[in-house]
């Protein structure tokens, strides 16, 4: 049930996407993906480190809960050559994330397109949801596979404004980009 806030009883935020050219396809199951190996390694005889064997050896500097959840869905049409999140092109986007300085949030990310994108994120770690608790991996770079949802807390630490895009170059450039605004006025969105 979603309030007048746009968030879910359960805190999570309510999720509509554009759909259109630049959506080929929406995951219609997707599933937490850190404990299989990366494409073109699922049969190689010698071991490959997962996401889910990772661990910080420091315990994370922040271990609040997140006070609430952004979904983001990784779009895409390979065969008009279109790539996006949420369904639009970082030309299309009206503006930056809102962000709260010091603000816990859970990003899940969906990759509804067929194929990994490495998502990099500027000015900030996150820490990846694998199931360790306090010792999290830690980490600015995460590939998401196919069909994967996956989630990162992250503590809104630089104020400014940030971009996090897909690291495939020609997937950035065609759109696959977008920004969060870390301040500190005390709006949230």
């Amino acid at each position: 049930m979603t309030g007048m806030d746009g968030a879910a009883a359960d805190g999570m935020q309510t999720h509509e996407h554009v759909m259109g050219p630049g959506v080929a396809s929406v995951a219609a199951n997707p599933v937490n993906r850190l404990h299989e190996r990366p494409l073109g390694l699922e049969n190689e005889p010698h071991r490959v480190l997962v996401y889910t064997e990772l661990r910080s050896l420091a315990p994370n500097p922040d271990q609040r809960a997140p006070g609430r959840e952004l979904e983001l869905h990784l779009t895409a049409n390979m065969e008009r050559y279109m790539w996006s999140f949420d369904g639009l092109k970082f030309s299309e986007v009206t503006g930056p994330i809102p962000l709260q300085l010091n603000e816990r949030v859970r990003l899940t990310f969906v990759n509804d397109s067929m194929m990994p994108h490495p998502v990099h994120l500027h000015g900030m770690f996150f820490d990846v949801v694998n199931g360790e608790t306090a010792n999290k991996p830690r980490k600015h770079t995460l590939v998401i596979k196919p069909g994967e949802k996956v989630s990162v807390d992250l503590t809104a630490d630089a104020l400014g404004e940030w971009a996090f895009h897909c690291h495939l170059l020609y997937h950035m450039s065609a759109g696959m980009m977008r920004t969060f605004l870390v301040s500190d006025t005390g709006e949230q969105s």
